[in-house]
């Protein structure tokens, strides 16, 4: 989840067929069943460069004996929180303001000013959980995905407000401020969003207003928006599916998309289109340090290499693992993007995959 690209000193060169073949072995070798190693019926993947698709297309079969495609969709899990932080961006950028107070909704809007009876969250010598220490993981509220809630069931739907009102009870933990990932944070950020919307709606429609349809983006959505036997890929599971129904992940984990659009999300992020430039540089800020190499800031983790910052994000949800990174060369401007979907949980090293096609892709 937070490994770090290994960049290479080079910018970014052509692509070419001799590329492309390459790429296609990567994934040909990935792909092959190994003792120990989960391995996916299908994969599709996106590579960018200079701002446009050089490179689209699926491998193995999506469902039944229809092949994976560019165009396939997949489960897309924790990648969900890159459009909930934009979406909350859009939000204070809007001018929106805090249900309880008034107060104009910014980074440093505390809990307590959204919603009521959260006086757990907040000791009187500690600094308040404020909506930048949930897009920036250091709340410290427990994760609710590795430590559910006694009254409510990992293995069957819960009702959103039911799931809140769980969460309330639960107190910060650990040392103020410090990194700890939790889609619990992400879960609230979804319900901050309901809280200051202008108009009573749910924070998907927001999402979809404001991030989705302003990106272009034909086939992203949430997970429930796709019947069963349309273009999603079938899901693969290795372990009992806990968090798999409503309303589990909603804001953490709960969107799906394919690589072409996701490929144009990082492209409407790159070149301004969803938030402002403050509001990227927020995203891809050095927040919450998460070890001595890496960072995490709003919705992706955050590394540097000589002249390269990297910004990525995995997911895993039951049935589907993900990854999608950015780079971008700090001296240049130039980037290039890579983003893996595949149909099966519990699948490793997508992130070492993404390194080694990374490599292809900056060779001269």
């Amino acid at each position: 989840m937070v490994a770090l690209l290994l960049i290479p000193e080079a910018a970014l060169g052509d692509w070419s067929t001799y590329k492309s073949s390459r790429v296609d072995s990567l994934i040909q070798q990935f792909m092959t069943p190994r003792p120990g190693r989960a391995s996916a019926p299908a994969l599709s993947i996106a590579i960018g460069m200079g701002g446009e698709p050089v490179l689209a297309k699926g491998f193995g079969e999506a469902h039944g004996d229809v092949p994976a495609s560019a165009t396939t969709v997949y489960h897309i899990g924790s990648l969900t929180k890159q459009f909930t932080a934009a979406a909350v961006l859009r939000l204070i950028e809007s001018g929106a303001r805090a249900p309880l107070s008034q107060a104009p909704l910014t980074l440093e809007t505390p809990m307590r000013d959204v919603f009521e009876g959260v006086e757990r969250w907040t000791a009187a010598d500690e600094p308040p959980i404020t909506v930048r220490s949930l897009l920036t993981m250091t709340s410290n509220l427990p994760n609710f995905t590795l430590h559910p809630p006694r009254e409510v069931d990992p293995w069957g739907a819960v009702e959103t407000p039911r799931l809140l009102a769980a969460l309330k009870k639960l107190p910060p933990h650990g040392w103020p401020n410090t990194f700890e990932y939790s889609n619990t944070s992400y879960f609230l950020l979804a319900r901050v969003i309901e809280a200051s919307a202008p108009r009573p709606m749910k924070s998907r429609d927001f999402v979809r207003a404001e991030i989705i349809d302003r990106a272009g983006l034909k086939r992203t959505g949430f997970v429930d928006d796709y019947a069963p036997g349309s273009d999603v890929a079938q899901p693969h599971y290795r372990r009992r599916p806990a968090f798999a129904q409503p309303n589990w992940l909603d804001g953490c984990g709960d969107m799906a998309s394919n690589v072409l659009d996701l490929f144009h999300w990082n492209k409407e992020l790159m070149d301004g289109g969803i938030v402002s430039a403050e509001g990227r540089a927020a995203m891809f800020s050095d927040a919450a340090r998460v070890d001595p190499v890496m960072y995490y800031g709003m919705g992706w983790f955050v590394g540097h290499d000589g002249e390269w910052d990297s910004y990525h994000h995995s997911g895993s949800v039951p049935g589907y693992t993900s990854y999608n990174a950015v780079l971008r060369n700090r001296r240049s401007g130039e980037w290039l993007s890579v983003t893996l979907l595949t149909n099966s949980d519990g699948v490793d090293d997508l992130d070492r995959l993404a390194d080694e096609v990374i490599d292809v892709a900056l060779e001269r």
